[in-house]
């Protein structure tokens, strides 16, 4: 069986998503979190800065492996929008 020719285009569009969309996913959650955790948990702002930063380089990592396994970049992206709805519309609300 023959492999498959994976254009310039793909690639890029996968480093993109792995990187940018990943950096972008990571930061309005840790923006989301640091806003939170002080008002529903004991956490002070340094702590929850400290907590929401670790748990998004797990995201990050999760980000870049998806990104190259997925077959459609097109869901890839998708997955990075709708995982940031929540983020951002907790940032909003508690920043009103």
């Amino acid at each position: 069986m023959a492999a498959k020719r994976i254009g310039l285009g793909h690639i890029t569009a996968r480093v993109l998503a792995a990187s940018v969309g990943a950096y972008g996913l990571c930061y309005v959650w840790i923006v989301a979190l640091v806003l939170l955790l002080p008002r529903v948990t004991a956490l002070d702002g340094v702590d929850a800065t400290i907590v929401s930063t670790c748990g998004s380089f797990v995201v990050f990592v999760v980000i870049i492996l998806r990104a190259f396994a997925v077959r459609a970049i097109s869901r890839l992206w998708l997955e990075i929008a709708v995982a940031a709805v929540p983020a951002a519309a907790v940032t909003g609300w508690m920043l009103r």
